[in-house]
C-alpha cells in the first residue's frame, strides 16, 4: 500500500515519464559515449522551450529556463551513462545495445529530470527560480571526464544552489534518504600495470613473474588498510579485474589489474593514494616495470541548508523520510558540482525505486536491475517543489 499521494497537478505526466524512462532504458551507452541519449534528451528539452548549452567534444549539456533576471538560479543534475554489462532484465524495453545496460538506473534519473522540466516549462508562473537541468556524461567511469569537465566548461556558472538524486531499488518507492553531512565516499579507481619477463613454466627462475608480483602488490594494499589507516575511519580496497597470461605453462610478462579505493575522510583518502604510488615504486626494486594510475572523486558533502530544503519539499507528500541516513560507501562525481557553487550550497538524496509487492528489490549494479516506475513522479515532484518554493 502506498503511504504517499502524488499531487493531482502532475499526474498527467505519468505516461510521459514512463515512456521516457523505458525508451532511455533501450539505449544505454558507455561513459563519454552517450550520443543517442544526449540527442534524445536535448530534443525533448528544446521542444519544451529550454535554451541548450552544449560542450564541444563531449556529450553532456545543460538546459536553461529563465523567467526573471532578478531571481536566483536552481540546478538539477541527471547523469546519462550506462554500465558495460549485458542487460538481463526480461522486459519489452530491454537494452538494444549489446553488453550495455542501465543497471545503475540513470535512465530513471533522466526521466525524472525530463518530467520535472516539462512541468516547469508548462507552468512558468509557479517558478521561484530560474532553472537549469544538467545532463551529465560519464558518471560511472572514473577514468573518463564527467562532472569535473562539465564544471570546467561552466555548467554551474551563475547557479545558486544545486540538487541531484540517486535511485535505490533496495528502498521502497515513496521513500527518500538524505543527511546534512557526508553523503558519499572519497573514491578512486586504480589501474595497475606490471611488466616482467616471460619464461617457460618449467624454468620460472629465468623470468620475472608478473602475476606473482601483481598479487603481492594487491596483498600489500590490504595491509595498508589494516596497518596504516585509522581504524575509526572506514576504508575499503577492492580489486575487480585481473588479466594476465595466455597459456598455462608459461610465466607471463604482463598483468593488468583494476579496482577501487573508498574512504570516509580526506586524510584516509590521501593515505590510500600515496600508498598506491609507493607500492608501485617499490616494485621497480625487484626488477619490474610497474605503474599505478589512480583517478577519482571527492566526497559529496551535503550543505545543511540544501538538505533541509529537500526534506521540506519531500515532506509535502511523503512520510518515509530518513533525514539522518548513513553515507553510501560508493562515490559520486556530483561532488564537483556541489563544491563549485557558492557556499557549496547543494545536496544529493537517495530515492526509493523498489517495490516488494512487485518483486522489485535489488541493489545498484545488480543484474538484472529493475525499477518501479512509480518512483518517477515522486522524484519529479520533489524537484518541482524545490523549484517552485
Amino acid at each position: 500500500m502506498k503511504n504517499y499521494q502524488i499531487s493531482e497537478d502532475i499526474k498527467y505526466l505519468e505516461q510521459f515519464s514512463r515512456e521516457a524512462r523505458r525508451y532511455l532504458h533501450t539505449i544505454p551507452e558507455a561513459s563519454g559515449q552517450e550520443h543517442k541519449t544526449s540527442q534524445y534528451c536535448q530534443s525533448v528539452m528544446r521542444a519544451l522551450g529550454y535554451k541548450i548549452t552544449e560542450y564541444p567534444g563531449y556529450t553532456g549539456f545543460h538546459a536553461d529556463l529563465d523567467v526573471d533576471a532578478s531571481k536566483k538560479r536552481i540546478a538539477f543534475r541527471a547523469d546519462m551513462d550506462g554500465l558495460e554489462m549485458p542487460d538481463l532484465t526480461e522486459t519489452e524495453y530491454k537494452s538494444t545495445h549489446e553488453n550495455l545496460a542501465h543497471n545503475c538506473g540513470h535512465d530513471t534519473h533522466m526521466a525524472i529530470a525530463l518530467t520535472a522540466a516539462r512541468y516547469l516549462a508548462e507552468h512558468p508562473e509557479k517558478l521561484a527560480f530560474n532553472v537549469r537541468f544538467i545532463f551529465q556524461m560519464a558518471e560511472e567511469d572514473m577514468r573518463v571526464p564527467g562532472a569535473e569537465k562539465m564544471v570546467e566548461g561552466g555548467c554551474v556558472n551563475g547557479v545558486d544552489e544545486i540538487y541531484a538524486l540517486h535511485n535505490d531499488a533496495s528502498m521502497e518507492s515513496g521513500s527518500i534518504k538524505v543527511n546534512d553531512n557526508i553523503m558519499s565516499s572519497w573514491g578512486a579507481a586504480w589501474t595497475l600495470d606490471v611488466h616482467g619477463e616471460s619464461a617457460h613454466g618449467s624454468t620460472p627462475h629465468k623470468g620475472k613473474d608478473a602475476i606473482r608480483e601483481a598479487v603481492r602488490i594487491i596483498n600489500d594494499l590490504d595491509y595498508i588498510i589494516a596497518k596504516q589507516t585509522n581504524p575509526f575511519s572506514p576504508a575499503v580496497f577492492g580489486c575487480g579485474m585481473f588479466h594476465g597470461g595466455t597459456v598455462p605453462n608459461a610465466i607471463p610478462d604482463y598483468v593488468q589489474a583494476r579496482g577501487t579505493i573508498r574512504s570516509m575522510d580526506e586524510e584516509t583518502d590521501g593515505i590510500l593514494r600515496s600508498s598506491l604510488n609507493q607500492i608501485a615504486k617499490e616494485s621497480a626494486l625487484r626488477g619490474f616495470n610497474t605503474s599505478m594510475v589512480c583517478t577519482g572523486y571527492p566526497a559529496v558533502i551535503n550543505h545543511s541548508y540544501a538538505s533541509q530544503r529537500i526534506i521540506a519539499a519531500a515532506s509535502t507528500f511523503l512520510q518515509d523520510i530518513d533525514s539522518h541516513c548513513k553515507p553510501m560507501t560508493g562515490s559520486e562525481d556530483f561532488s564537483y558540482m556541489v563544491n563549485a557553487v557558492p557556499d557549496k550550497k547543494g545536496a544529493l538524496f537517495f530515492l526509493g525505486s523498489g517495490c516488494q509487492e512487485k518483486g522489485i528489490h535489488n541493489y545498484l549494479h545488480a543484474n538484472p536491475y529493475y525499477v518501479d516506475d512509480d518512483c518517477l513522479l515522486v522524484g519529479a515532484q520533489i524537484f518541482i517543489e524545490l523549484a517552485t518554493h
